[in-house]
C-alpha cells in the first residue's frame, strides 16, 4: 500500500494547479457502449454519448468502482465519472481524470486511510496524467453543497504529485460545489445510479459564488496560467448563459467576445501542449472582467434563488 501523506503536510489546494501541464489537442473518440466491471449487482452502463471517452478511461474507471468495491462492499452507492471526461473536453493520455463516489455511511479514520491508500495505488495505472477522486456521503450530495463536505480526496498518477486530504473542513469548498454540480448536469456512471439521481442540482447562486471566490484564488495564487485563463473563460460563459461546460469550449466561447484573443489562444495552446507564454498582467485583467460579471449575474439573481 501506498504511504498516505496527512493533509497538513501538503499545500491545501486539492487541484495542485500550479503543477499542471497539459498537452495535445482534445480527440473526439466514437466508441461502443462499454459494460463496466460490477460493484456488487449495481453497476450500470456508462453512456454512449458520443463524448470523449476511451476504452481505456472507462477500464480505467471499472478499476477504481473495483477497489472501492472492495474496501466499502454494499455500501459503495456508485462511482461516476466528473470533469473533463464527463464535458467531453477530455484530451486522451493528459487530461486529469475526475472520478466521484458516494458511500452511504460516514467512514472511520482507518476506513478513509484504507481507500485513500488504495486510490492512491491504483493511480499508478491512470492513462491520463492522473486521477483526482473524492468520496462523499450520499446524504451530504443530496443536498445543498455548505464547503467541501467530502469523505476522502485523493490524487495521484503518472505524473501527478500525490496527494491526500481527509478533513474536508480546512479546504477551499468551491472546487468541490463545481465538482457536485458538474456530476448532477453531465455525471457519467461507472457504477451505480444515474448521476442526478445522487447529486442534487447546485443552484446557480451558489455556482456563481464558488465562481467567484475561484477567480479571487487564481488571482491569489497563479498569476499567469492555463487553468486561470480556461477557468474564467467557462466562468463568464456560465455568468452569461448558465451553460456549465468544459473548459476547451468555454475559451472556444470567450475568443470571439473577448478582445485579446492571443491571451485565450496562447492557454489553448499550452492546454494542448504547445509552447506559448502568458502574460500575467494580460490574465489579472482577464480574471478581474469575469470576477465582475460573476457579481453582476450574482446581483441580477431574483432573491429567492440567493
Amino acid at each position: 500500500m501506498s504511504q498516505i501523506v496527512c493533509a497538513a503536510a501538503i499545500p491545501t489546494c486539492r487541484r495542485q494547479r500550479a503543477l499542471r501541464r497539459s498537452g495535445t489537442a482534445a480527440i473526439r473518440v466514437v466508441h461502443t457502449r462499454v459494460d463496466a466491471p460490477r460493484v456488487g449487482a449495481r453497476c450500470s452502463r456508462i453512456p454512449d454519448d458520443g463524448g470523449v471517452l476511451t476504452t481505456e478511461v472507462t477500464v480505467f474507471g471499472g478499476q477504481v468502482a473495483e477497489v472501492l468495491g472492495r474496501t466499502l462492499g454494499t455500501d459503495l452507492v456508485g462511482v461516476y465519472f466528473v470533469g473533463s471526461v464527463a464535458l467531453g473536453g477530455y484530451v486522451p493520455g493528459e487530461s486529469d481524470i475526475d472520478i466521484a463516489a458516494v458511500t452511504n455511511s460516514a467512514l472511520t479514520d482507518l476506513q478513509k486511510q484504507r481507500i485513500a491508500s488504495d486510490v492512491v495505488d491504483v493511480s499508478v495505472t491512470c492513462p491520463a496524467r492522473g486521477l483526482e477522486f473524492t468520496l462523499y456521503r450520499r446524504e451530504i450530495v443530496g443536498s445543498r453543497p455548505v464547503g467541501a463536505d467530502f469523505e476522502v480526496n485523493a490524487n495521484g498518477g503518472p505524473r501527478m504529485p500525490t496527494a491526500v486530504h481527509l478533513d474536508a473542513t480546512v479546504e477551499h469548498g468551491f472546487w468541490y460545489v463545481l465538482d457536485r454540480a458538474i456530476a448532477h448536469r453531465s455525471g457519467l456512471a461507472i457504477s451505480g445510479p444515474p448521476a442526478p439521481g445522487i447529486f442534487a442540482d447546485v443552484p446557480r447562486s451558489t455556482l456563481l459564488e464558488a465562481m467567484s471566490e475561484s477567480m479571487a484564488w487564481h488571482r491569489a495564487h497563479e498569476k499567469a496560467t492555463l487553468h486561470s485563463v480556461l477557468n474564467a473563460c467557462r466562468a463568464w460563459r456560465f455568468a452569461a448563459e448558465n451553460v456549465l461546460g468544459s473548459k476547451l469550449d468555454g475559451a472556444a466561447w470567450a475568443r470571439v467576445r473577448w478582445p485579446d484573443t492571443g491571451l485565450i489562444d496562447a492557454a489553448v495552446g499550452l492546454r494542448r501542449g504547445d509552447d506559448a507564454v502568458l502574460d500575467a498582467s494580460a490574465v489579472d485583467s482577464l480574471l478581474s472582467a469575469v470576477a465582475t460579471r460573476l457579481r453582476e449575474a450574482a446581483a441580477s439573481e431574483p432573491h429567492s434563488q440567493r
